[in-house]
């Protein structure tokens, strides 16, 4: 069975795509950093690593963020720095992933002897992606921008000193 077969059962989605990504870090015959660009890495940051089970790189790009705060070019570095790591750090975790399974295959055969689709399976089980990242980003950004609306709203209402600097919208009486 070839390695190839067990890096697409880890990926899952977009295994062509990152395979083709991940030839380039094995280029020389041992894994490397070579560059690469991952856009969803670059906007959705935090939730492109929940969604590729990178969940060490989640917390630390999430507290990352929290860290150096919401300023305007400092998410944008992080951003670009996520988008050129990303592919990488994904090869390294899944490379880890298909090593450790070839070692130890489950059904019980030699090392290094392959496996049948049930362990395939089991690998695509431990890979692959989580689906409801995508609808928990949704939901977080629109419960984010809800209670924020709610802050400023009530923030306003109770500094009478902001309704000077921010009158009401037109049509609404206070």
């Amino acid at each position: 069975m070839e390695r190839q077969e067990e890096f697409a059962a880890y990926v899952g989605p977009k295994a062509d795509a990152y395979r083709k990504v991940f030839e380039r870090f094995t280029a020389e015959g041992i894994p490397g950093f070579a560059f690469s660009w991952n856009w969803p890495a670059f906007f959705c940051g935090t939730w492109w690593y929940l969604y590729r089970k990178l969940y060490l790189w989640a917390a630390v790009d999430f507290a990352l963020s929290v860290f150096f705060g919401w300023t305007f070019f400092v998410p944008l570095l992080w951003a670009a720095a996520r988008a050129v790591t990303g592919n990488y750090l994904y090869f390294l975790q899944a490379d880890r992933a298909v090593r450790e399974f070839r070692r130890y295959p489950a059904g019980g055969g030699a090392e290094g002897a392959g496996a049948g689709p049930a362990d395939l399976a089991r690998l695509a089980q431990e890979g692959g992606v989580h689906r409801w990242v995508a609808w928990a980003a949704v939901v977080g950004v629109v419960l984010v921008l809800a209670l924020s609306a709610f802050f400023f709203g009530l923030l306003r209402q109770m500094v009478p000193a902001i309704q000077d600097h921010w009158p009401a919208p037109p049509g609404i009486p206070i």
